[in-house]
């Protein structure tokens, strides 16, 4: 008989009447890479949290590695059976280094007990580097970028699988949750065979995206949560983008397709920055058309990623020009809020909602002065009404908006922090990986809701690695290599294989370049 790395028997999990888990029963081989792909809401983070002991299910039983799990259980002893799991909050430390994340729990010691830390260095500088990260092992996680966090992450939980002491039980089972959310596509690949490599070597992988060309690239089974219950699980060869697209969403998907032809009315100049210079990016200049859609992007790195912080004063700009619609501007959040601007983060858990605050108060927080009365008062039933037009126009689903931010998943809490500052009433829009961490479904709505805003003569600069998003919601994308503009692109030309290609360099001399572009810009619309 095969030894299963995990067997989920007949799950059932409810909070407050609702049942997020119904009956679900799903089986993992050690060798086998298995992507688990649902909704938002579809019950993928519940069941996560099942299987590492974080809920006691209301009925039904885990077994990860030939033992059962009785609960209470705790994260050691999941460990010593050979499971690793890295969430979507990854969990690192940030005032610590790499080394000291990856190796806290392990590190070598020496006779009289000091720490090896060359032979640590040594060690951990072999890893980054065969993953193709040009990282010193003494960086502090704070100064990473969130695509580094995310990988260093994944690192740290295969290293807990395969570092640990050898027992009489081999193999092992590793749970990623979304580690491909912040993370480049050349990242992605790397990433891929990597996963391949760990199941290779006799351990179950489970693999939790929303991205659904990615079980398709690199998984052997795939299965699929709506709703709570388990729709499908089989091989992955048995399917297609299409058919995972409608097992998801319950119905047949029509991808999101770019709108050509936009037309821009007035042309006129909202943002103009000239000779900006940041940390990364060095001397760009660009304008911004009102009711223009522009998406910065470039590999992991670039510069692009920077841009929204620094347009925002989120990141004090080292250098350089910005104008507002004509009039200086110099980058700060008091005054870019004053003057139209919104932000939303990339990174939803440290600067995006209070998770320990209410979804309503999450979703009130921009506009909170506009319910609060004279005396102090909130004004509860303009609250409700704002907080249930943001959960009905995203939708979000909700049993109430007074649950915690923390219990929505991740892709609800993405809706839910750029719906608050839509409904806000900004004039432009500052977003960085608008779309990461989301599934077909919401990334589709997330893309008609800033096209909306567009079209009713907002300006949307976002920043993503998402490179088919970018195509598709963008009327002109600057890509970035090595901090500055290295092509633009608009109309026709704004692809994910032009974006592809020209993000590693792959371009014909004299086309898509910044000179070309910027020159006639104005004229062509």
């Amino acid at each position: 008989m095969t030894k299963l790395a995990l067997a989920v028997n007949d799950v059932t999990k409810s909070f407050g009447g609702t049942a997020a888990l119904k009956d679900v029963s799903l089986k993992i081989e050690l060798g086998e890479v298995h992507a688990l792909l649902g909704h938002n809401g579809s019950g993928k983070s519940t069941l996560i949290k099942v299987i590492s002991g974080y809920h006691r299910p209301d009925s039904g039983t885990v077994e990860v590695n030939g033992h059962e799990i009785h609960y209470p259980t705790s994260a050691l002893l999941l460990k010593d059976y050979g499971v690793s799991f890295m969430h979507q909050d990854i969990g690192l430390v940030p005032t610590l280094s790499i080394l000291e994340n990856l190796r806290i729990g392990r590190l070598e010691t020496g006779v009289l007990k000091n720490i090896r830390w060359r032979r640590e260095r040594r060690t951990v500088s072999r890893l980054l580097s065969s993953f193709g990260l040009d990282l010193s092992p003494d960086t502090p996680v704070s100064r990473l970028s969130a695509a580094e966090r995310t990988v260093v992450g994944v690192l740290r939980a295969f290293q807990d699988v395969t570092g640990r002491e050898s027992t009489e039980n081999e193999g092992g089972l590793v749970i990623l949750d979304e580690p491909t959310a912040a993370l480049p596509e050349e990242e992605k690949k790397r990433l891929f065979n990597v996963i391949k490599q760990v199941a290779a070597s006799g351990l179950g992988v489970l693999m939790i995206t929303h991205h659904l060309e990615e079980p398709l690239q690199f998984a052997n089974r795939v299965s699929v949560l709506r709703d709570g219950e388990l729709v499908a699980s089989d091989d992955i060869c048995n399917h297609s983008y299409d058919s995972l697209a409608e097992l998801v969403v319950g119905h047949s998907v029509v991808k999101s397709t770019k709108i050509q032809g936009r037309s821009f009315s007035d042309c006129e100049e909202v943002v103009t920055v000239k000779e900006l210079k940041g940390q990364v990016i060095n001397g760009v200049s660009f304008s911004v058309i009102r009711g223009e859609i522009l998406g910065l992007t470039g590999l992991m790195g670039a510069g692009h990623e920077e841009l929204p912080f620094l347009l925002y004063g989120a990141q004090r700009p080292v250098d350089g020009f910005v104008s507002i619609r004509g009039k200086t501007f110099v980058p700060d959040p008091v005054r870019a809020r004053r003057n139209g601007l919104a932000f939303v983060s990339g990174d939803r858990i440290r600067a995006g909602g209070v998770l320990s605050a209410s979804v309503a108060e999450n979703v009130t927080l921009p506009v909170l002065r506009s319910v609060v009365g004279k005396m102090g008062w909130l004004r509860s039933g303009e609250e409700q009404a704002i907080v249930q037009s943001v959960l009905n126009r995203f939708q979000i689903k909700l049993t109430s908006p007074n649950l915690p931010f923390s219990a929505l998943s991740g892709g609800s809490q993405q809706k839910a922090l750029i719906g608050r500052w839509v409904g806000s009433g900004p004039q432009i829009l500052l977003l960085q990986e608008p779309t990461a961490g989301v599934d077909i479904g919401a990334s589709q709505e997330i893309i008609a809701i800033l096209r909306q805003f567009a079209s009713t003569g907002g300006t949307v600069i976002f920043s993503s690695e998402q490179y088919e998003d970018v195509a598709s919601l963008s009327d002109r994308v600057l890509v970035f290599r090595d901090g500055r503009i290295s092509s633009i692109l608009s109309g026709t030309d704004v692809t994910p294989e032009n974006i592809v290609a020209r993000s590693y360099g792959k371009i014909e001399a004299g086309t898509g370049s910044p000179e070309q572009y910027l020159g006639r810009w104005n004229q062509l619309f």
